[in-house]
């Protein structure tokens, strides 16, 4: 092959390396690892475009500037290498000034040993490229091949780097990093066959001529194979990120990883404790009591809430981590710290508390004011509008019931009690007398204040007879008793009227107007008695009060 043709093939293969560098170059903002691509195929093409001048001009001044050219390229090709496995095992490295510095020694004293003629033999010697038909010619010093060594490993540990995160990856990611390593392989063993071949001094650099196929491989890559525009992240950047507490627990409890996040609450849950976390039983980073809470709390819809010391609430998600064999490998527990939810929750259950006792003292309220509204505000008896209602309801039950007695009661002379002792003496007579009704009142009885000195019991269930006993009862407990008034101590009677549905009636103003009639009787007759209802209605006038009637209020008169 001539070195004219060996120069076409070397300027191609520098073409698509161009190529390549510069659709990686577009997709740096996408990843770092575009830009580190990018400066591997620049030396790529510095290199194969230094051959391809090396054969075709191989004058004495061109193969004086090949050799620290070439160095140059080679250096940019292997730092490259390794920079773009290093971010694309872990996408959240970035180079650091120290190690550009670091990375950087190598190839600039390749270059500068290469340029001065002092030491240019110490790295290459007798090159030559062959003229049409012979054979290049060229002898590697001894600076070239600490070189070579310290570039392969470099490689490897590049290598290596890939290999890693292959194993991790999954899916596109996976395919993309192994698109990757094959063709870094390709051009690595191409420069491992190339040299191996020129070490007796003979032979042509074939590098380039795989550089030309990885270069191929890449721009098909990025083209076909979405190479740089899917960009994996990180396990780290994801862990690192998340509010949540990441911790990893082996089989004997011990922390063995854990995320920003967890060291933050691990360290508020114990400000006591020194130096690095990870490495020490999670019983003592994190407190024997609150793992004892968590162990007691009952686990609800996947996770557990307790409050681990005062104030701070956690929410815990734990999930077992096996081998592929099944083999217990630890745990991964996920941590919320919901100590403000809960504060929010504490306070929204007080509120509604308080509300609910709000709403029960207006209820009370409610039942007080309806209560209220149908009694009677001097004796505490029902009024006439709860009268009426429970008299219509007693009639309707009536018949599942039997019979039902109805008692109108009045004060006897209540005016002259009025008259000689005034409104608040009366007053208190009236309620004396609401107090003797109350007591007689049994379970399903209604007692009220008509008006006045007027008083009705209703008595659901009893008959004439227990009508009338009930109504003794009454009047003598009345005439019993004894006012202190003004300084006297009086005595009052009642008058009770009687009416028995359903033989006086059957509807609330029949029996009202039956034991009227009894009642007007009863006063007619005398006053302080008990007198039923007639079926004829005999008209009656009670009499004036004579002055004797007032001498029986006040004894010894």
């Amino acid at each position: 092959m001539t070195p004219l043709l060996w120069a076409v093939v070397f300027a191609c293969a520098g073409l698509v390396a161009v190529c390549t560098g510069v659709l990686a170059w577009r997709r740096r903002h996408r990843t770092p690892a575009a830009t580190a691509l990018a400066a591997t195929m620049s030396g790529v093409a510095t290199w194969s475009t230094a051959d391809a001048v090396v054969y075709a001009a191989g004058s004495e001044p061109v193969q004086r500037a090949y050799v620290p050219l070439l160095m140059a390229a080679v250096g940019l090709v292997v730092v490259g290498t390794w920079v773009l496995a290093r971010t694309v095992a872990d996408p959240s490295w970035r180079m650091t000034p120290v190690a550009a510095a670091l990375l950087a020694i190598e190839p600039v004293l390749l270059v500068v040993t290469g340029t001065l003629p002092a030491t240019r033999d110490l790295v290459i010697t007798d090159m030559m490229s062959g003229a049409a038909g012979a054979e290049s010619r060229v002898t590697f010093g001894p600076l070239f091949l600490a070189h070579t060594a310290y570039s392969y490993a470099l490689i490897g540990v590049a290598y290596a780097f890939l290999v890693r995160r292959w194993f991790r990856a999954a899916g596109v990611f996976r395919r993309q990093i192994g698109i990757l390593l094959g063709s870094a392989c390709l051009s690595t063993v191409g420069n491992v066959l190339s040299v191996s071949s020129q070490l007796d001094g003979h032979g042509t650099d074939l590098t380039p001529l795989f550089f030309l196929l990885t270069g191929l491989v890449d721009c098909w890559a990025i083209f076909r194979g979405g190479l740089l525009r899917l960009v994996p992240v990180a396990r780290e950047q994801v862990v690192d990120t998340v509010p949540d507490a990441v911790l990893v627990v082996d089989p004997d409890g011990v922390l063995i990883d854990g995320n920003p996040a967890a060291t933050r609450m691990l360290r508020r849950l114990r400000p006591e404790l020194d130096g690095d976390l990870v490495g020490r039983p999670l019983a003592e980073v994190a407190g024997a009591r609150a793992l004892a809470v968590l162990g007691t709390t009952e686990y609800r819809d996947g996770h557990r809430v307790a409050e681990v010391r005062p104030g701070v609430w956690l929410d815990v998600r734990d999930s077992a981590v096996s081998d592929p064999r099944g083999r217990a490998l630890g745990r991964i527990l996920v941590v919320r710290d919901v100590s403000e939810q809960q504060e929010r929750q504490v306070a929204v259950e007080r509120l509604n508390q308080q509300l609910a006792e709000q709403v029960e003292v207006i209820e009370r309220l409610r039942a007080v004011l309806a209560e209220e509204a149908v009694r009677d505000p001097l004796t505490g008896l029902h009024n006439r509008r709860h009268l009426d209602r429970a008299l219509e309801a007693d009639l309707a039950r009536r018949p599942r019931t039997g019979q039902l007695s109805l008692l109108v009661v009045d004060v006897d002379h209540f005016k002259a009690v009025n008259d000689r002792f005034g409104h608040a003496a009366g007053d208190r007579v009236l309620t004396a007398v609401a107090g003797t009704l109350t007591g007689a009142v049994r379970d399903g009885d209604t007692a009220a204040r008509l008006g006045g000195e007027e008083f009705v019991l209703v008595l659901p269930g009893a008959g004439r007879e227990q009508a009338l006993d009930r109504g003794e009862q009454v009047r003598r407990e009345v005439a019993a008793a004894r006012h202190a008034l003004d300084g006297e101590t009086v005595t009052v009677t009642v008058s009770v009227g009687v009416a028995v549905c359903p033989a006086d009636g059957t509807s609330a103003a029949a029996l009202l107007e039956a034991a009227d009639r009894a009642l007007y009787t009863a006063k007619a007759t005398g006053r302080d008695r008990v007198v039923a209802a007639e079926p004829t209605p005999r008209p009656a006038v009670p009499a004036p009060a004579t002055p004797g009637d007032l001498q029986e209020l006040v004894p010894g008169v």
